[in-house]
């Protein structure tokens, strides 16, 4: 079992001391294979080489300006697979490059992952205090379809690479970079829920990045609103979370964390998202 790593950092960006905690965090991880593969934004020949020399460990890539949040995942994705497809049994993550992984922690998701061998989908809490003691399958709890939407991120969720494999790309039309500006995470944690055999919870924290405050949620809403309305159907619990991100942005735009014209936005393209999903499932008719 190897653990698959996905990382893209802008150059440009303000976070070069964040990426190497990152990076450092990785290389601590002894005692299981990892590849970690990371694409660098707004770096030339240059830059890639002298990465490419302080982290040796890592398999870097570059592009020479600036692309979305999903475009670079895919392209990653894309790089890797041609390399080395992710085997069925490889456990795959998207850290960011503000996230970092205790000693330890790849080792004992690996043994997680071995002990629960119908488990495709694994979450955990992150805090910027993460736990350090040992976890196992005895940890895993299940996972209902409101506590993907609310707890997941890229930065702890965890796919065994089979399931990775029947998912597709990211979409492209979500995330940091793109008009929606978020939801990426969302959308892709929720297809992994309804593709995997077993999904499961450990409700600690043990990974290490920031949790989710008011001030991102509403920077996300749009996005949020967007994939929320894209599966609102699958489930009742959510159509209830979609009903909820409606009255979450309205409590937003009164307390001025988000501007009136970005809230009917993220309405309209929830509305929007909502039909088509519909449509689609109707053979283009719509109801």
């Amino acid at each position: 079992m190897t653990m698959i790593l996905f990382t893209t950092t802008d150059l440009k960006s303000e976070r070069q001391a964040d990426f190497r905690r990152l990076l450092a965090s990785v290389e601590a991880n002894k005692g299981v294979p990892i590849r970690h593969h990371v694409l660098l934004q707004n770096a030339d020949g240059e830059a890639l080489a002298c990465w490419r020399t302080e982290a040796p460990g890592s398999r870097f890539s570059a592009l020479p300006g600036r692309t979305s949040l999903s475009a670079a995942r895919n392209i990653m994705i894309s790089e890797a697979s041609a390399e080395q497809a992710p085997g069925e049994d490889d456990v795959v993550s998207f850290p960011d490059d503000d996230c970092w992984l205790p000693d330890g922690f790849l080792a004992w998701l690996d043994r997680t992952f071995a002990e629960s061998t119908d488990l495709d989908l694994l979450i955990c809490g992150m805090s910027l205090h993460p736990e350090t003691s040992a976890f196992g399958a005895r940890d895993v709890l299940p996972v209902e379809a409101r506590q993907v939407v609310r707890l997941s991120s890229s930065n702890n969720m965890f796919l065994r690479g089979s399931l990775m494999a029947t998912l597709g790309p990211f979409d492209p039309g979500l995330g940091l970079g793109t008009s929606a500006g978020g939801g990426e995470d969302t959308d892709y944690a929720l297809r992994s829920y309804f593709g995997a055999r077993r999904v499961g919870l450990i409700d600690r924290p043990l990974v290490g990045h920031r949790t989710a405050d008011r001030g991102s949620a509403a920077k996300y809403f749009r996005g949020a609103m967007t994939v929320l309305a894209r599966h609102a159907s699958a489930r009742p619990a959510l159509a209830r979370e979609c009903a909820r991100k409606v009255l979450v942005g309205g409590f937003f735009v009164g307390s001025g964390r988000l501007s009136v014209f970005e809230y009917i936005r993220g309405l309209r393209e929830g509305a929007g998202a909502l039909l088509g999903r519909r449509s689609a499932a109707h053979g283009g008719r719509r109801p």
